[in-house]
């Protein structure tokens, strides 16, 4: 091979590789903080995301089993002022 042929081939795979990766959403950790949603469950604040040009909250959510996960949350309200 030559070095035009390698170059051409690290580029293709680098832009590949980076193409990939741009729809995914971009998170932006914050200082956990304890808020509610709209209808004031409360729920743990730990970053936000940058989801198809909107801004989102990513909430830890508990379920019945006791297991936790991230789950995006477009609106959140500080403790005692959801549903006023």
């Amino acid at each position: 091979m030559d070095e035009r042929t390698v170059y051409e081939a690290v580029k293709h795979g680098v832009t590949d590789a980076l193409a990939e990766h741009k729809g995914r959403p971009r998170l932006m950790r914050v200082d956990a903080f304890d808020a509610e949603d709209e209808d004031g469950k409360p729920v743990r604040v730990i970053g936000v995301i940058d989801a198809d040009d909107m801004m989102k909250f990513v909430v830890i959510e508990e379920d019945e089993d006791g297991a936790i996960f991230p789950v995006p949350c477009s609106t959140v309200y500080r403790k005692g002022a959801a549903g006023q």
